[in-house]
């Protein structure tokens, strides 16, 4: 049952919506593509099978969420994002870089999704950064994801595309370092922190397109 705050306040009603535990990013998630039930339950590690079910209910009651049969033969159902929870993305991408502002290195039992990924190379990115439409496929640990960009736009998705990209990029946690321009591309490539398949100025083109600098906050959150 969603909550109510009994206010005639957006917020709070936004916040009746998506304020409960896994909500937004189960949204995060579809965000990035619509997903079956399994694919959802698989992407969000800790999440017991009995609060998804509810919070798929919730968000469909909220019209956020909606379920339409996969294309694909023996498909079967698909959730994705209603209209008016696509007008979350911009929402989604803005927490997103708010967050990452006082990340730095990760606990021992954080896990980065392909969606997760995917989520955070969007929220990353810097329009009129590039004068060229550039494709990049990115492993951090045990995630994959993808991003198209273009000098206005970005398109990302979950796992490996099925098409040859202009750069692949293998890193672990230090590619947070390189985002925050905390680590040159340089640096990072000498180090061995990031490997790639492709060439350095495309490295180099891909740390201008996808910046998320750190705040003030996060040398207090990391103590």
């Amino acid at each position: 049952m969603v909550k109510d705050y009994g206010q005639f306040c957006g917020l709070a009603k936004a916040s009746s919506v998506l304020g409960e535990r896994w909500s937004l990013l189960i949204v995060r998630d579809l965000s990035v593509a619509p997903c079956r039930f399994k694919d959802l339950h698989e992407g969000l590690p800790g999440i017991p099978t009995s609060v998804l079910t509810t919070r798929l209910r919730d968000l469909q009651v909220a019209g956020v969420v909606t379920r339409v049969a996969d294309e694909l033969p023996g498909g079967g159902v698909l959730y994705t994002l209603t209209p008016h929870g696509r007008a979350l993305q911009p929402i989604l991408d803005a927490l997103g870089r708010w967050g990452a502002g006082t990340m730095t290195t990760p606990q021992p039992e954080d896990v980065v999704t392909d969606a997760s990924l995917a989520a955070a190379l969007r929220a990353g990115f810097q329009q009129g950064a590039t004068d060229t439409t550039t494709s990049y496929v990115v492993h951090t640990g045990a995630a994959t994801a993808w991003a198209d960009a273009t000098p206005d736009a970005i398109t990302v998705g979950p796992g490996a595309p099925d098409r040859p990209a202009d750069l692949t990029i293998h890193s672990g946690p230090q590619l947070r370092a390189v985002l925050a321009g905390e680590l040159s591309p340089a640096a990072a490539l000498s180090s061995g922190a990031v490997r790639i398949e492709g060439s350095p100025e495309v490295f180099e083109r891909f740390v201008r397109t996808f910046h998320v600098p750190l705040t003030g906050a996060a040398e207090a959150v990391s103590r």
